[in-house]
């Protein structure tokens, strides 16, 4: 039996990433997410402008507001390993997805819904500064994080709501 780790793909472990964030039910789940997506001084970028991880923080926490369920679905993703060799180690990866959130509003006992479709580009990288297990436990630390986090809205968040 081979005791080797076997990690997700580049674009796998985003995809992954990108669905704890959004399915996040709390500002701590959040956090947590967000620690394990992104280097602590990555540089954001959204629609074109630079903004501090705080500002990203509460950018979600906005999109989530008053959250009951949420799902992503993922249309398209390409990754670009930086070392062929290391495929799954280091590089850059676009994802363009869709994320449905229902809120906990009801009208005419549906909830209120609503859309974020964006694309995201990542560099990501080794982040070393990451401690390692404790001492005498055997374990594994990925310390891949995203370095340099893109998003584009493609479309405006738009709300559904039903009528009978």
């Amino acid at each position: 039996m081979s005791d080797a780790i076997v990690l997700p793909s580049l674009s796998r472990w985003t995809k992954n990433h990108l669905t704890a964030i959004i399915q996040a039910k709390s500002a701590s789940a959040l956090n947590a997410s967000l620690d394990a997506f992104l280097f602590k001084d990555a540089v954001i970028t959204v629609n074109g402008r630079n903004i501090t991880r705080a500002e990203f923080t509460t950018l979600l926490g906005a999109e989530k507001l008053d959250e009951t369920t949420a799902s992503i679905s993922f249309t398209g993703a390409v990754e670009v390993p930086a070392n062929p060799k290391s495929h799954e180690n280091a590089g850059s990866v676009g994802v363009f997805f869709t994320a449905t959130i229902a809120q906990a509003i009801i009208i005419q006992g549906a909830p209120v819904e609503h859309w974020l479709t964006a694309s995201i580009n990542v560099v990501i990288e080794q982040d070393e500064s990451l401690p390692p297990p404790p001492h005498g436990i055997k374990g594994f630390t990925d310390r891949r994080r995203a370095v340099t986090p893109q998003q584009q809205r493609i479309l405006t968040v738009r709300d559904r709501l039903w009528f009978k």
